[in-house]
């Protein structure tokens, strides 16, 4: 009879048991749910075969708890109870008798971790209520809002573009900017810029007021981003000795800025990212985190509370770079349009000419409809671009660049 160890050893993921249960429970989830799948559909796509293997493994033989509870699963992905059951089940077998836990599961699941950069997370607190969408509750908080002024050391840019009225994407950038003000860093300290590069100043009104600088940048067709995050620098940042380029949808912690700009005093800091693993939220524990962050005023989010999917070491999202570095490299490149491309080719160019840190602080990924990120044929939106390119001396952040478009 093989003993615990000798087993552990041939399948290093079943040395923590608790992990081990948790990456066996994600492999069924991902296998049928939407929402963890669309996460990120090439990383799914590139593990999908061995997220699926483990499946197979835990429904053979059929009649056992472990391929009951799998079943289980399987019929109802998003419930959290289920998920929690499966994760005792894989446990239990574990503690029993290593031999009770067919070896085929154990080698289907290391090979799915070794792949996969995608995992389910159910908290072990997790709760099955919400509290609504908050969206006046955000606007409401506008009109206590005192605006930063003098002088600042870094400047937070958020590009933006948000046209259905009933998206969550306008209520995520409102807890966005709720969140950067409820900072433990001295609000004159830092600036707060969004870009709103659209047709037209649509959410001017709301957002305007929420953040320290609004700026409309005239565009048409396919969002940009890259282009609206260099006019954020350049028309609204040029002072700033720290730059962030932050997403609409990334919630922050109250610690976010007071330990970036302490980073930054270390020498040879060029730029960092402040995470390595990111949490997908799904739509409810979405609603929770910006009640318990940014309506409730808590410090940060609790994954223990939330249900969602890591996304282990994502290219966007977040990052933090000097000023200097940023207009050293000509900023982003200007040509990605579309969804995908323009943060792998910005971070790959960071790196290159300056140091690219990284860190594990908390951050989570607030939940709306995901944009396309392929043209109808199904080529990447940035399939004839050459990354990293992009000439270091090339003009950024023209306000005017799609005029002759509008």
């Amino acid at each position: 009879m093989t003993s615990y160890q000798e087993f552990s050893r041939t399948y290093p993921i079943t040395r923590d048991r608790e992990d081990f249960a948790a990456a066996v429970a994600s492999s069924v989830v991902l296998s049928v749910d939407p929402f963890a799948q669309t996460t990120a559909p090439d990383y799914w796509n590139w593990s999908e075969s061995a997220h699926r293997a483990v499946v197979d493994a835990l429904l053979s033989p059929q009649g056992t708890p472990l391929s009951e509870a799998t079943v289980q699963l399987l019929e109802h992905p998003e419930n959290g109870t289920y998920h929690h059951h499966l994760q005792h089940c894989v446990q239990e077998s574990l503690a029993v008798e290593p031999n009770s836990l067919p070896a085929r599961l154990a080698e289907a699941a290391w090979a799915a971790e070794r792949v996969s950069r995608l995992r389910v997370h159910v908290g072990s607190d997790w709760q099955t209520h919400s509290k609504g969408a908050a969206l006046d509750e955000l606007r409401g908080m506008q009109q206590t809002r005192q605006p930063a002024t003098g002088p600042f050391e870094a400047a937070v840019v958020i590009p933006f573009r948000g046209r259905d009225p009933q998206s969550a994407r306008i209520r995520n950038l409102l807890a966005v900017l709720r969140a950067l003000d409820l900072q433990t860093c001295a609000r004159h300290r830092y600036r707060t810029i969004v870009v709103e590069a659209d047709s037209e100043p649509r959410w001017k009104s709301v957002v305007a007021p929420a953040c320290d600088t609004y700026i409309f940048a005239p565009a048409t067709d396919r969002f940009n981003k890259a282009w609206a995050v260099n006019v954020g620098v350049v028309q609204g940042a040029a002072e700033a000795e720290a730059i962030c380029v932050l997403d609409a949808d990334i919630l922050v912690d109250a610690d976010f800025v007071a330990r970036a700009l302490e980073r930054f005093d270390v020498p040879g800091t060029q730029a960092h990212w402040p995470f390595q693993d990111m949490l997908f939220l799904d739509e409810k524990s979405s609603e929770m985190a910006i009640h318990a962050r940014s309506i409730e005023h808590g410090s940060s989010v609790n994954h223990d509370l939330m249900r969602g999917v890591y996304m282990r070491r994502p290219p966007g999202g977040c990052i933090w770079l000097r000023n200097g570095l940023f207009r050293r490299i000509g900023g982003m490149d200007e040509r990605f349009e579309g969804w995908g491309g323009e943060d792998q080719d910005f971070e790959w160019r960071v790196d290159r000419y300056g140091t690219l840190d990284r860190h594990a602080d908390p951050i989570v990924h607030l939940n709306h409809p995901r944009s396309p990120y392929r043209a109808d044929d199904g080529t990447p939106f940035f399939q004839d671009i050459s990354f990293c390119s992009w000439p270091c001396d090339s003009e950024i952040g023209n306000l005017q660049k799609y005029s002759d478009l509008a």
